[in-house]
């Protein structure tokens, strides 16, 4: 297991528990209505993220564990919303639940900013929610152009890197960060999350290593003593990819 997760292994059971109690149909479990496949960086990456910032700058964990399931919540509904297609011969109902199964996550979303008295966080949030959005609609637009390196990248950005930057920089924000601080988290997270994105759109990896690199340009900037859950997140990002590769 990856130091980072060792080191977070009770937050991020807690952040699953609260997931999978949250998450629950009274005519069927989650899994019965949609077949979200995820792998350990679908899992955990967002709430690591959060959590690494959270800890380096030594904020307070409970915030930083709402906060990370709540991002959690926004990728889960984003990528449950991707499951829908227009296929003809398709079933109305398997039509249907990825559109009605998403929003529910999406109002988990905000239930979770109530409860937790994080609703000066919602503008951020529902800025992040419609720049994916916008993303994944420029996907659709621009499937003939898979070619294009720039504008896929432009789409991953959306896509992507806009949720793992913001996560970034709103956990600083909730531990007390500096304005700088906060915008060095948010470029991390960016960088970050442009990499994963990369990877998974099956890119070359000379695209993956790109952003990593600057992503570790940017956290070198900082001392490794006083930030090493970051170095750790930085870490655990770099292998996950190279592994899955």
């Amino acid at each position: 297991m990856f130091p980072l997760k060792e080191n977070f292994t009770r937050e991020l059971e807690e952040i699953k528990e609260t997931l999978e109690r949250e998450i629950r149909f009274k005519a069927a479990e989650f899994e019965e209505l949609v077949e979200l496949s995820s792998n350990d960086l679908d899992e955990n990456a967002c709430p690591l993220i959060v959590l690494a910032v959270n800890r380096s700058f030594g904020g307070n964990a409970r915030p930083a564990v709402a906060l990370a399931t709540i991002v959690q919540y926004i990728f889960m509904a984003d990528q449950v919303h991707r499951l829908m297609n227009d296929k003809p011969d398709l079933d109305e109902d398997e039509r249907q639940f990825p559109v009605l199964v998403g929003d529910f996550l999406y109002g988990k979303f905000f239930l979770g900013l109530c409860k937790n008295k994080l609703l000066h966080l919602l503008a951020p949030l529902a800025q992040v929610i419609a720049t994916m959005n916008e993303g994944a609609i420029s996907r659709w637009q621009t499937l003939r152009e898979s070619g294009n390196e720039s504008k896929r990248l432009e789409i991953l950005e959306m896509e992507r890197a806009t949720i793992t930057g913001v996560a970034a920089r709103l956990s600083a924000e909730i531990t007390g960060c500096s304005e700088k601080i906060q915008n060095r988290c948010e470029a991390l997270g960016w960088e970050l999350g442009l990499a994963w994105g990369a990877w998974q759109d099956k890119m070359e990896m000379r695209v993956v290593q790109q952003s990593l690199s600057r992503a570790k340009a940017i956290l070198q900037e900082l001392p490794e003593a006083e930030v090493k859950p970051l170095y750790e997140l930085y870490d655990y990002m770099e292998k996950s990819l190279a592994e899955a590769v």
